[in-house]
């Protein structure tokens, strides 16, 4: 025990010692739940810019600032769509009409090999009132991957996403099933005349889901298109009860469990809403602060962006999502001057920060938010290609637990959604002892932050030994990360 305690803080010595273990946290290293993590990152789509006063640019320091942002949170993932109507003039394919922010943006995710999804809303590409296929457009879409990557050279684009949620009523399908199935092989054979198939894969079905009723879509996918589609992904904005109680991993587990055998999924977009019930008090305070706010979408925005707690329950979603087999989830979304709602200057509030902050919103808005820091942990951390292995815990169901290793390094995450802290007993028998942890500490108070973006360690040097078990204090409302990674 001492190894651990002797380096904790005095504060949690104090409220953990000498007391038995409120939950125990077993980490099986002979159950591999997934062999190749794709992961984890965010949605990043080009910007507004016009936000009703005249059209405003990203200056350099501001793209400086974003290049170092996403440098510490190290994305490997990362969901970017578009209009394709946006890069055709008098019905011609003008690829370089809408590159102003986009090549930056892929220059970036190419540059630091992060794998992107790249795709169209679908309101190019469909005729929504007909319910028919823009065929025009749809070729565009295809001619404009050959640009991207055939010509410009951006291999980082590793899927298509074409159509966003079609099961949904607001989607350019509006939930048109078939529709969207012919969509799909229609590109898919635009993309062969390119001879792009082999280059950048289909990703689907991209629905959005509440509960287990739209598994279907997973199994229709895999009857009617087969191959066609290399990955699989879903978009989830559960309310805050459903993932604190656990129940969420049974949700994500239904359409984990209907994908081909194989294939991996992801989480192409997640995010916290306040759908039930037993939320109501916070939708209600999601409201108030919309309406308080003079730029917030008060029909589209997630207020709580702004507060600690919610890096603690979207880390609460991810590890459930890293533990029921996902293989990597984008959060919605990296910056609120994306997308507006409502009114050009009404934007949709869910980012890490608003980087036009300065230029129009407001300066504050530009500062990063404290949840960019426990994302950014279980991004930074959970490199492409880490191993995750099975975590079983007992006891508290406040604590969440997840382990991946990759290259001889290890990562172990420790989630207490509680409000008081709890002790916590660690068991490992594969794990050998190992010098070299650093230790973060996510929680209101508790930050150790340098710079613009830096979060530092609390504690380095440590060595660790789970092999024998080990007593550990977890702090309320907190993300503890112990990693081996140098970087």
């Amino acid at each position: 025990m001492k190894n651990i305690l002797f380096f904790l803080l005095p504060v949690f010595l104090l409220s953990c010692s000498r007391k038995q273990a409120d939950a125990v946290v077993s980490f099986d290293t002979d159950t591999l739940i997934n062999d190749s993590y794709i992961g984890n990152g965010a949605q990043w789509d080009p910007y507004q810019l016009d936000y009703g006063k005249g059209r405003l640019a990203i200056s350099d320091a501001d793209w400086k600032k974003l290049y170092d942002r996403l440098d510490f949170m190290r994305p490997q993932f990362i969901r970017m769509m578009i209009n394709t109507s946006s890069f055709v003039d008098n019905g011609k394919l003008t690829p370089e009409k809408g590159m102003e922010t986009l090549s930056k943006m892929l220059d970036y995710c190419q540059s630091r090999h992060v794998t992107v999804m790249f795709g169209d809303w679908g309101w190019s590409v469909l005729n929504t009132r007909e319910g028919t296929i823009n065929e025009k457009n749809m070729q565009h879409a295809a001619g404009l991957m050959n640009y991207l990557v055939n010509e410009k050279g951006y291999t980082c684009i590793g899927y298509y996403n074409l159509i966003n949620e079609p099961n949904g009523d607001w989607s350019a399908t509006d939930t048109n099933y078939r529709l969207w199935v012919s969509s799909m092989k229609q590109f898919y054979r635009n993309m062969e005349e390119w001879k792009m198939n082999g280059k950048v894969s289909l990703a689907g079905p991209d629905i959005a889901i509440w509960g287990k009723d739209e598994t279907w879509w997973i199994d229709s996918t895999a009857v009617q298109l087969g191959d066609k589609v290399g990955l699989y992904d879903i978009h989830t904005y559960p309310s805050k009860i459903t993932v604190n109680s656990g129940e969420y991993s049974a949700i994500l587990s239904a359409y984990k469990n209907a994908v081909p055998n194989g294939k991996k999924i992801v989480m192409g977009e997640i995010g916290l809403k306040f759908v039930e019930e037993a939320d109501s008090l916070y939708d209600q305070e999601n409201t108030r602060r919309a309406k308080a706010k003079k730029h917030a979408s008060l029909n589209d925005s997630q207020m709580f962006v702004y507060d600690y707690r919610y890096g603690i329950d979207m880390a609460d979603a991810l590890l459930q999502a890293i533990n029921t087999g996902y293989s990597g989830s984008v959060a919605w979304m990296l910056d609120d001057a994306m997308h507006s709602n409502e009114a050009p200057d009404k934007l949709k509030i869910w980012g890490f920060w608003n980087i036009l902050g300065e230029e129009q919103f407001g300066a504050e808005e530009e500062r990063v938010r404290p949840w960019y820091y426990a994302w950014s942990l279980l991004t930074r951390y959970i490199p492409v290609g880490s191993r995750i292995y099975k975590s079983d815990v007992s006891g508290d169901t406040g604590i969440k637990a997840v382990i991946s290793k990759k290259d001889g390094n290890c990562t172990i995450g420790l989630l207490n959604i509680s409000k008081s802290d709890k002790t916590v007993d660690l068991t490992g028998p594969g794990l050998p002892e190992r010098a070299g942890y650093k230790k973060f500490i996510y929680s209101d108070g508790t930050l150790e932050t340098a710079g613009d973006c830096m979060l530092l360690p609390n504690e380095e040097n440590l060595t660790l030994d789970f092999s024998k078990g080990k007593s550990v204090c977890i702090p309320a409302e907190s993300l503890v990360v112990y990693t081996t990674f140098d970087y």
